[in-house]
């Protein structure tokens, strides 16, 4: 009896992982179909909406353009973008309907985050056990699918912004900024000392107060070139720090751009009131974007009375 009692827990164990790898297994992914059906170039808005916090990210695409609507706006993270995209046409590994399910136990009852891509709705929930696939309802079918766009998902509102500082990567024909020196890694912003670099006959030069040997074009050049390329890693919501200085940025083609400059120091914190959010950088490029070397550089004479 001792035996046969073992043999039939032992076929029963076999039995329910049978099950389990029935259920939570998906088959071969050459021969799964996609979530949906739908084209990315037909998709034309995307709604992100985070049912814990309340916070609804809305993303529209405007003449091949796509732009962060809401809670702020910008162009928006085509990274971002390409991810909640490709949700479309995601492997669906295995798929069952709802009816032969318990939701609560997925996480499907009362979803934590719903993507909508124009008007079709898809919740989240857990992942699988045994594969770490993401079961996400929808319509009347649960699915399993690769986890990889659910990080993008539960991201706040800033993250769907594009993090190039300037991302309309319109030339910088003008660059207005306050005199920063640098000791000991801390930097030193003198508000009061501006800083204008523009191009004159086809070189860089400096006016302002406070720089005793111009800077040479190439030195200029590359501090202009940084601010061109340069790309946030961590973009947050506008703070409410005082503002020390205001930098402003004419590029050939667009309107200005206006940062301020917050009163946050050593840290670099700089505020773009018209996208609603503030870029936190790290301590390098206070030399980066702001240290401008002076030196000998012939006829790029500094003018003390900041005009043109």
């Amino acid at each position: 009896m001792h035996t046969r009692t073992l043999l039939n827990l032992a076929l029963t164990a076999i039995v329910i992982v049978l099950g389990l790898v029935f259920f939570y297994e998906p088959g071969s992914k050459a021969d799964s179909p996609p979530l949906t059906s739908i084209s990315s170039d037909k998709i034309e808005a995307i709604r992100v909406i985070h049912n814990e916090s309340h916070e609804e990210i809305h993303l529209e695409r405007k003449e091949g353009k796509w732009l962060l609507t809401a809670p702020i706006h910008g162009p928006a993270n085509m990274l971002v973008v390409k991810t909640l995209l490709d949700v479309a046409k995601t492997k669906s590994y295995s798929h069952y309907p709802v009816q032969n399910l318990d939701l609560t136990k997925l996480g499907l009852s009362s979803p934590k985050n719903r993507l909508y891509l124009n008007d079709l709705a898809i919740d989240f929930g857990v992942t699988a056990p045994l594969n770490q696939n993401r079961y996400v309802l929808l319509a009347d079918t649960v699915h399993l699918i690769d986890n990889t766009a659910f990080h993008t998902i539960t991201s706040a509102a800033p993250k769907f912004l594009d993090p190039a500082l300037l991302p309309d990567h319109h030339p910088i024909s003008r660059l207005q900024i306050p005199q920063v020196t640098i000791s000991n890694g801390n930097p030193n912003v003198n508000p009061k000392n501006v800083i204008t670099l523009y191009q004159k006959e086809g070189q860089w030069v400096a006016e302002g107060i406070g720089i005793d040997n111009p800077p040479s074009s190439e030195t200029i050049a590359t501090l202009i070139n940084a601010w061109q390329q340069y790309t946030v890693q961590q973009i947050g919501l506008k703070g409410d720090k005082t503002v020390l200085a205001t930098i402003e940025i004419e590029q050939k083609g667009a309107s200005p751009i206006h940062l301020d400059l917050l009163s946050d120091l050593p840290q670099l914190v700089l505020v773009r009131s018209d996208f609603g959010v503030q870029y936190n950088l790290p301590a390098p490029a206070w030399k980066t974007l702001f240290e401008l070397p002076q030196g000998d550089s012939g006829n790029n004479k500094l003018s003390s009375d900041n005009k043109k």
